[in-house]
């Protein structure tokens, strides 16, 4: 995402735990998603098929970072 910052909530910090999913994985999603659906209020969902399960990030691009959140 064009080398920006990836902030997390607090909410996604726990979803991608309960989860298993890495920040790696999110940074590898973030920048090349399978597709990206466009959600309420600016947010985005990118999605990705990792390692055979399909992830979903929720995030809202900024001007100068993303903030993700959360992860399913």
């Amino acid at each position: 995402m064009g080398g920006k910052n990836i902030r997390y909530t607090k909410h996604a910090i726990m979803r991608k735990a309960e989860r298993g999913i890495t920040d790696g994985e999110i940074e590898i999603l973030l920048g090349k998603p399978d597709y990206t659906i466009s959600s309420f209020e600016g947010r985005k969902i990118a999605v990705k098929r990792i390692d055979g399960k399909q992830v979903h990030v929720v995030y809202k691009e900024k001007i100068s970072h993303i903030i993700v959140i959360t992860v399913y």
